[in-house]
């Protein structure tokens, strides 16, 4: 995960660069933190925020403004000077909300992610099953062998043999499986 603001899209490099300088001068101790991101690097972030292990909000795989080189996160010091930066890059036009604080991004280009995903066909759907899944996952650990087979089944695309060979895999296993056939 790249944190150069060279990496990001022409149009907004001038913008990251400027907000990065006056935070700069302010004394906040600006540092960007991810620009571009692979696929496999949001869907790691994705699964991380699935597994409540971030802090702030991850957009699925194929959904983010930063698989295309239209945002970045920055993290100032103190953190609590972000909703001031934030409302810097607002009054220029730029994208940014209070639930993820971190996150800058150009105007629309959630919107835009969204839209090419959907092109790509891709879902976000996964994004609620991912829950459920790694829940059932981490279950499994715990109650390896017991009767909860037949919760797998729940998937339609999930045969009952296909249930108990993956009961006797770790977690991780199962949420492979999972996360390529959701």
């Amino acid at each position: 995960m790249g944190g150069r603001i060279a990496d990001l899209t022409p149009d907004l490099r001038p913008f990251a660069n400027r907000l990065v300088h006056l935070a700069g001068r302010a004394g906040l101790q600006p540092r960007i933190t991810s620009t571009i991101r692979t696929r496999s690097e949001q869907r790691r972030l994705f699964n991380r925020y699935l597994a409540n292990q971030s802090g702030y909000p991850v957009a699925p795989p194929g959904f983010s403004a930063h698989e295309y080189g239209e945002a970045f996160d920055m993290v100032l010091s103190p953190l609590s000077a972000l909703a001031e930066a934030g409302a810097v890059w607002k009054s220029w036009g730029g994208g940014w909300t209070g639930t993820d604080a971190v996150h800058f991004e150009l105007p629309g280009a959630t919107a835009r992610a969204q839209r090419q995903g959907q092109l790509e066909g891709l879902s976000e759907a996964p994004a609620y099953a991912g829950r459920v899944a790694h829940g059932l996952a981490s279950a499994f650990d715990l109650i390896e062998g017991s009767g909860v087979a037949g919760l797998l089944t729940l998937f339609p695309w999930l045969r009952e043999n296909q249930a108990l060979n993956l009961l006797s895999q770790p977690a991780e296993t199962i949420l492979a499986f999972l996360e390529q056939n959701l």
